[in-house]
């Protein structure tokens, strides 16, 4: 067991992959164990390991919330549940759980959606107008209102960079709504499916149950992805990385095949040198 010497806090870096374990992910892999390592806490990584598709039918989206149904994580402090296309910057030596004190939940922003949704439909239907149908229809069963920016407009939490103290695991254990419920109730709605998915149910159970969660640093989840039709070549790039990241999320498509050393300089270089 990895122990933080400055706080004597147990804490785990907790990732999971369902299929063939290609380039990409072994990459995010050996990044992330070492940036654990380099912090004292402990790293798990659960390859084909079924749990949360066992209680609902939707297989692979709710296995990241399989720390809520292991018993074998809930000794730790804190877990920080990171997808495999996040990468730790080369260096970095601030503490991903320091910013958890006195929290239930730590979760980032993406500042840029709801600007983008209320411009375009991004895809699956994801627009601005479901994201306001989508808070109607969870203020209707549950009775809250969800965070909007200053422009007024539905905020959006990303689901691929999420901790959890041991106090917030408890709480969300015995009270989070079970997934398949929830599922159930936001597509007897004719909402589409990205509404009914991890990312929107854990957003709002942090609202729905009362959770003492804040909204991390943006830099733990620095943002890297495509923009526009996918036929325009070379496309276009939005990358939100800056002095403050921390973390790069690659949220490119293919990421998982690329090589180590591609996700390196996407993580570190400028885009000129990543070769897209």
């Amino acid at each position: 067991m990895f122990l933080n010497e400055e706080n004597k806090m147990k804490n785990l870096i907790y990732q999971c992959w369902y299929g063939p374990m290609r380039p990409g992910v072994e990459a995010g892999r050996k990044n992330m164990k070492a940036y654990a390592e380099s912090i004292g806490a402990e790293y798990r990584f659960d390859h084909d390991i079924v749990q949360a598709g066992k209680i609902c039918d939707c297989p692979t989206y709710y296995e990241w919330l399989n720390p809520l149904l292991d018993e074998t994580f809930w000794e730790y402090d804190n877990i920080a549940i990171i997808d495999v296309d996040v990468y730790a910057v080369k260096n970095l030596k601030e503490n991903i759980f320091d910013d958890m004190k006195g929290y239930e939940v730590g979760i980032c922003e993406e500042p840029l959606q709801p600007k983008l949704r209320t411009e375009q439909v991004v895809g699956g239907g994801i627009c601005n107008a479901n994201d306001e149908k989508w808070l109607q229809v969870v203020k209707e069963k549950w009775g809250v209102d969800l965070p909007r920016d200053d422009a007024g407009r539905p905020k959006v939490y990303n689901a691929g960079m999420v901790v959890f103290s041991k106090a917030g695991l408890e709480k969300a254990r015995k009270t989070w709504v079970p997934f398949q419920e929830y599922m159930d109730y936001i597509r007897s709605k004719g909402m589409k499916r990205f509404y009914w998915l991890d990312q929107n149910y854990a957003h709002a159970m942090l609202e729905v149950c009362n959770m003492k969660w804040t909204e991390l640093d943006r830099g733990w989840n620095s943002q890297v992805h495509f923009s526009g039709p996918r036929h325009i070549k070379p496309r276009p790039v939005i990358d939100l990385r800056n002095e403050n990241t921390k973390f790069v999320h690659a949220q490119l498509t293919g990421k998982h095949a690329f090589s180590e050393e591609k996700l390196y300089k996407i993580t570190n270089h400028e885009q000129k040198d990543w070769g897209l």
